[in-house]
């Protein structure tokens, strides 16, 4: 018994005030815009590094932020070094979004039978609506529906046929409400 809890006693304990995703990919979103608002070229080429280095690649149609912070860091004096290419599978997909009050976003994703899917939404520090996910599969049935409390909402599931899901963000607050999607 000493033996299971004695790692407990050194571990150390996350601070009360960390309130950011538990997900490094849309931590470094979260972070990175913040620190993109207050002016902070060091942080923010940080945080575009941490992206390329965790493999998030901007979905279609949407800006890739590792490089515009990147570029941004660098105007603003921050030495940003280049990470070494070691080529990468498909990674996770970032996308922001945002959602009138009332509103709802629909996007369709593919999925492959066989491997894990997830699906992650994080309000960014301007989001201030109240948003939900749900996830329906090709049917129209539900596999998850969550509200998005606290630094994050994961949906997770493993789909047994490669198929389309409909990704669906509501905001049922009385102001719009922004956030960062992430799908692996």
């Amino acid at each position: 018994m000493i033996a299971l809890l004695l790692p407990l006693l050194f571990a150390t304990a996350m601070p009360s005030s960390d309130l950011g995703p538990r997900d490094p990919v849309l931590r470094a979103l979260v972070e990175g815009e913040a620190a993109q608002a207050q002016g902070d070229g060091a942080t923010l080429g940080e945080k575009a590094q941490l992206l390329t280095a965790l493999g998030a690649t901007p979905a279609p149609g949407q800006q890739d932020l590792a490089s515009l912070w990147t570029s941004e860091a660098q105007s603003r004096g921050a030495t940003v070094a280049a990470l070494p290419y070691r080529g990468r599978a498909l990674g996770p997909a970032y996308r922001r979004g945002s959602v009138v009050p009332g509103g709802s976003v629909t996007m369709r994703q593919l999925f492959l039978g066989g491997q894990r899917a997830q699906i992650l939404v994080a309000p960014t520090s301007s989001g201030v609506g109240h948003l939900s996910i749900k996830v329906q599969g090709a049917h129209g049935e539900t596999l998850c529906a969550k509200p998005v409390g606290g630094p994050q909402a994961n949906c997770a599931w493993m789909p047994l046929f490669t198929e389309r899901y409909d990704i669906v963000i509501e905001n049922d607050g009385a102001a719009p409400a922004d956030f960062y999607m992430l799908v692996r």
